[in-house]
């Protein structure tokens, strides 16, 4: 059966090789650092609650991504670090529209992704950064009034709808009026298992929301073996 997820999952490629004679970085060292990205991401998230986790890595990779684009000194510096990009040159990193290609034609189908600066009314933001935005991430700019926040979430939400195809209807729910500037990124997509799960097999079983709340789901089963990894920093 071929689910539909609302975002992406952990692990999933964002940058990827465009051209072997515009970028010299292969396509396997730029999705062994995007997986130790989600890595660190989940040892840092999980470490903090024993909740569930669901992470869009793809979704922060670009937002991420995009701010590295104007980024210089230390800023830079930690961004390429926290990304797992150290020795990288940003500029010449590829941007979303060429990550979602890639994806497209491997394992996601039906990608709908959006890039969006919002400043406050009273904040400049520069041209440059605005067209760079646009030319590589396929992004674009609004000015909202975060004194009326409200209006402002309604505005977003909307944007997050039209973007993913009314997938993500809520992208935020609370804004603080004194925001300046905002950058915000959703996607949404399809994607096929591999091998396939038998749909016949599928039957409804206990999922626990929490401690405190058990739902019944639609489950996959699949029996075979498979290798298992135990991250010791989680005991898990």
């Amino acid at each position: 059966m071929t689910p539909s997820v609302p975002l992406a999952l952990v692990g999933l490629l964002l940058l990827s090789l465009v051209s072997s004679q515009t970028i010299n970085y292969s396509v396997e060292d730029l999705t062994n650092r995007n997986a130790d990205f989600a890595a660190q991401l989940y040892r840092s998230v999980s470490s903090r609650t024993d909740d569930n986790v669901f992470l869009s890595v793809f979704t922060l990779s670009t937002a991420l991504s995009a701010l590295l684009c104007t980024a210089n000194g230390p800023t830079q510096d930690q961004l390429l670090q926290g990304l797992g990009l150290t020795g990288l040159d940003p500029q010449t990193l590829p941007g979303t529209p060429e990550g979602s290609a890639v994806l497209q034609g491997s394992i996601v189908m039906n990608l709908q992704q959006g890039v969006a600066i919002l400043p406050s009314s009273s904040f400049q933001v520069s041209s440059t950064y605005l067209d760079l935005v646009q030319t590589k991430f396929g992004g674009n700019a609004q000015s909202l009034a975060y004194t009326s926040p409200q209006e402002t979430v309604d505005t977003i939400n909307r944007w997050a709808q039209d973007q993913t195809g009314d997938r993500i209807q809520e992208l935020v729910t609370n804004l603080d009026s004194q925001t300046q500037l905002l950058l915000a990124t959703a996607a949404s997509y399809q994607t096929r298992f591999s091998p396939s799960f038998n749909s016949s097999l599928t039957q409804d079983e206990r999922f626990y929301v929490d401690r405190y709340h058990v739902v019944m789901v639609p489950m996959m089963f699949r029996a075979d073996k498979y290798f298992l990894a135990y991250d010791r920093l989680l005991k898990k």
